[in-house]
């Protein structure tokens, strides 16, 4: 499937069934989905036979285009989400962190007079969705102090502190 964005700008989430993305003098800012969504994408394509990696090109021309990160706060909240309807238990996580945590989206790109980039959420968009969170009740303050240390952080280590935050919080058993 093609997307294109041609004189102007667009904001959406990274899909598996979008494989090709065209930027045309515009910017486009698309957002990495989560590791449990990922986990999950990954379990569907397994069970009907489609191939589990992520394929996308970006052909970016007189304009930007950036693929972000989700924040901790909601890689936090779609993993506990997963856990507590069932849909993943810590095993399926533990075991898929092996696969999903470690590999790359697979992404080509073809940039001319522009930028292509991935990044990290910024600490103030962190800080904001932790802070919003706690104050709303969907996180502890324990598994918020534990998060905390994620910010910035990327690869294992944010898997590792997520996994410690839903300890923290009580979503699993602290010898899990």
């Amino acid at each position: 499937m093609v997307h294109f964005c041609i004189f102007g700008g667009h904001e959406g989430q990274l899909s598996g069934d979008k494989r090709v993305y065209i930027t045309v003098f515009g910017g486009c800012e698309l957002k990495q989905p989560t590791l449990a969504k990922r986990i999950m994408e990954r379990r569907r394509s397994q069970a009907v036979g489609l191939p589990t990696s992520r394929n996308s090109f970006f052909i970016t021309l007189f304009g930007g285009t950036s693929i972000k990160i989700p924040t901790l706060a909601e890689e936090f909240l779609d993993l506990r989400d997963a856990l507590r309807s069932g849909l993943l238990t810590m095993e399926d996580w533990d075991s898929a962190m092996a696969q999903v945590g470690t590999e790359s989206l697979s992404l080509g790109s073809f940039t001319a007079f522009g930028g292509f980039g991935e990044e990290l959420p910024s600490e103030e968009e962190e800080v904001e969705g932790l802070a919003l969170n706690r104050h709303l009740g969907h996180i502890s303050d324990s598994a918020g102090r534990t998060l905390e240390f994620g910010v910035g952080r990327s690869g294992s280590h944010r898997a590792a502190i997520l996994r410690r935050a839903l300890s923290d919080q009580g979503a699993i058993p602290a010898t899990a």
